[in-house]
């Protein structure tokens, strides 16, 4: 089975097309039982916003319950679906043509590939779009769309060249860590490295340096706590290692380009359509 561009399977709930770039909120219809192993003639990033997701991607679990973006390349063959017919997604997709000249200076793999919340943040600001369309949100979707490409190439790279085991070990004590803030001589020593080398060949495999990269998993671990109306700003930064709420906010707001309460306002705008949906399909 083979879907043509903006086709999935679903029903859309609102529907634009920018630029060549097609938008879409949608709904499951096809119980999992029912979905054949298909492809895709255009590129797409698929966020999930709600239900069981069942995915072949990777660096996604076999069934993803949390909010999560997959990038899909042209011709991915896959039979990803939800656990039934309760969910909701966005998509956000392009021609196959388009999607290799806007990718040619830098190639990316020709399969599923999560990514990380960067580009969460950025189809989250399309999505709002979606919802909130006007004269300027052309360029916005036009901005947020060289942000996902940026991000899939990243996302490309670390998986194209797999990281050193102990630079790998170093990532993962990294995450593991992220409530307390480890020295770097332990760090080195863990590796059996020099410190100058060691933080040579992490900022060259990460683009970034350990204190930036374990930054950015606190802020990771922030956006999902952000979800959760009952923790306050406060609570949050304490619960993900920030020293107090003003530096908190400061750090989602380089990295992420809106506050955390501009992101908390946006999953409760996402939460209230689709409160909004369920009552409609109801009186139908």
């Amino acid at each position: 089975m083979q879907f043509q561009q903006g086709q999935f399977l679903g029903n859309y709930q609102k529907r634009r097309e920018s630029f060549g770039v097609s938008i879409a909120e949608m709904t499951p219809t096809v119980p999992e039982h029912d979905v054949e192993t298909h492809t895709h003639d255009d590129a797409h990033f698929l966020l999930l916003m709600d239900g069981l997701y069942l995915s072949s991607a990777r660096g996604m679990p076999d069934i993803c319950n949390e909010t999560a973006i997959i990038m899909n390349p042209p011709g991915t063959r896959h039979r990803d679906c939800f656990r039934g017919t309760h969910g909701r997604f966005l998509t956000v997709s392009m021609s196959g043509e388009d999607w290799r000249a806007a990718t040619k200076d830098f190639p990316v793999g020709d399969y599923a590939l999560r990514m990380d919340a960067t580009a969460l943040l950025s189809a989250y600001r399309i999505w709002r779009e979606l919802h909130q369309w006007d004269d300027a949100s052309a360029l916005v979707i036009e901005a947020e769309s060289h942000t996902l490409f940026s991000e899939a190439r990243l996302a490309n790279k670390q998986v194209e060249c797999p990281a050193p085991q102990w630079l790998a070990r170093t990532r993962e004590l990294l995450r593991d860590t992220s409530l307390e803030t480890p020295r770097f001589s332990e760090l080195a020593k863990t590796a059996d490295l020099h410190p100058v080398y060691f933080a040579r060949a992490f900022r060259h495999r990460y683009g970034c340096s350990h204190g930036e990269y374990l930054r950015r998993c606190r802020l990771e671990r922030a956006t999902g706590l952000l979800r959760d109306k009952r923790l306050s700003l406060a609570t949050i930064a304490m619960q993900c290692g920030f020293v107090d709420q003003s530096h908190f906010n400061h750090s989602f707001h380089q990295t992420y380009r809106v506050s955390p309460g501009e992101f908390r306002l946006m999953a409760k705008q996402e939460a209230m359509v689709h409160c909004i949906q369920d009552a409609r399909r109801a009186v139908c």
